[in-house]
Order: structure tokens, then C-alpha cells, then sequence
């Protein structure tokens, strides 16, 4: 990055996120020029946090789990951002994608994974939670679609699906450093309960999870290096 670009960068965030966060995401880039580090903001919501009733609705679209066959079709276009490698993954341990599909036209808009067990985060780490809730990870908009809170739809309305199965309700991580993320999820109505922290070096990962953490069972667990490559390839994405 050049003078320039830096000094855009540095205003730039200064303008939308304030001096502490800038300068945190400054030295969580620093830290990983030498080791992989990552602080991750556990999160949790349920139908009663969600503030804006509009998030329930999505006229014009489709909005449910999609059946097999509808994800393989899809998988078949990389636009999609969904490799078959990735879907035969998923679909083996029993993930399911909720999305939203253009009524006019049948293109797929927007859409979320959800999980009820373990899952990897990359290479190296595999998250654990109470299975009373339900993982949600790797959600996508496509690009003639954004703009439209499509992704926060689309979690309200598997979040009242899932409601209706009995689950408690949703839980997810952000990385403490991306701020837009961070602010669009609590802005729908997650709310921040802990954080994990990830450390991997030498070839050897560390861990640790707050205490916030411990009511929803959400920690982080180092992957063998046998099942962390899979992790990398498939579930790059969370």
C-alpha cells in the first residue's frame, strides 16, 4: 500500500468507524504480516431482537431452503461462489442453505449456510457452540442485488424458520476488525456476547475464548493438520 492509498485508508475509516477501531485493524494487519491472529466476535440473535419488521418480508422473491438438486444446478455456475467440492462437503454434514431467488426471472439473489454442528473456520480452527442454536457462515449477495438488505433478509427469515423448529435462534462470528460487517449485524439485531481469539504459528494454533462465551458453548477448537486442509478448501468462506 503507498503513502497515498494509506492516507486515503486512514481517513477513510477514521470518517466511518473512529480513531480506537482504525487503529486496532491497523495492528491486527501488522500482527499478521509475522503470524496468523484473528479476534472473532461471537454473536447471537433471536426472532424478539430483530427491531425492523420489514426484515421478515421479501416481496418479489422466493425465500426458502433449497432443495439438493436446486444447489447442485447452481454450484454449476462460479458466479455463484458455491464449488460442487464445497456443496457435496456441506450437504454431507447435513448443512442446509436458506436463499432468496428472484420470482421474475429464477436467479439466485442472495443466500446463507446453517449448521447445528462443528464447523471449520479455515485451515487451522473448527468452531463449537450449544447445538441448541444454529450456525449460520459463508452469506453471499450477488452483485446485481446488493443494496437491497437482502442478506439480512434472508437471516431473518431462516432465523424464524428455524424459530419453528425449535432452535433458540441464530448464532455467528464476525471478525473484530471488519466494521461494516459488525455494524449491519447488530444494526439487524445480533448482540455481541464474547470473543475467541485465534493464534497460529510455527505450525502450532492456540486459543481462547472469553467468557461471554461459556452460556452458548462458542469456543474454537485447533483443527489436525490432516482435517485442516479440507477446512481450507472448503470452508474458506465463514
Amino acid at each position: 500500500m503507498n503513502m497515498r492509498k494509506a492516507a486515503g485508508y486512514l481517513g477513510d475509516s477514521i470518517r466511518k468507524y473512529g480513531v480506537g477501531a482504525t487503529l486496532h485493524d491497523l495492528e491486527c494487519r501488522l500482527i499478521n504480516k509475522a503470524v496468523q491472529f484473528q479476534v472473532l466476535k461471537g454473536m447471537a440473535v433471536r426472532t424478539r431482537d430483530v427491531r425492523d419488521p420489514s426484515l421478515f418480508r421479501a416481496p418479489g422473491f422466493d425465500a426458502r431452503f433449497l432443495r439438493e438438486g436446486e444447489l447442485w444446478i447452481y454450484a454449476q455456475d462460479p458466479a455463484h461462489q458455491v464449488t460442487p467440492e464445497f456443496l457435496s462437503i456441506a450437504l454431507a454434514r447435513g448443512d442446509r442453505c436458506y436463499a432468496l431467488v428472484d420470482l421474475r426471472n429464477g436467479n439466485l439473489a442472495a443466500y446463507g449456510w446453517y449448521s447445528d454442528r462443528a464447523t471449520p473456520l479455515d485451515g487451522h480452527f473448527e468452531l463449537r457452540f450449544d447445538r441448541a442454536w444454529t450456525y449460520m457462515y459463508k452469506g453471499y449477495t450477488m452483485p446485481a442485488y446488493r443494496g437491497k438488505r437482502l442478506h439480512a433478509v434472508g437471516m431473518c427469515r431462516a432465523l424464524r424458520t428455524l424459530t419453528g423448529e425449535g432452535r433458540k435462534g441464530l448464532i455467528s462470528c464476525v471478525a473484530s476488525n471488519n466494521f461494516a460487517s459488525l455494524r449491519s449485524v447488530t444494526r439487524m439485531g445480533y448482540r455481541i456476547f464474547g470473543g475467541v481469539y485465534l493464534l497460529h504459528a510455527a505450525g502450532r494454533s492456540f486459543t481462547y475464548a472469553t467468557a461471554g462465551c461459556r452460556p452458548y458453548g462458542f469456543w474454537v477448537e485447533p483443527l489436525a493438520p490432516a482435517r485442516g486442509v479440507a477446512a481450507a478448501r472448503d470452508f474458506s468462506k465463514p
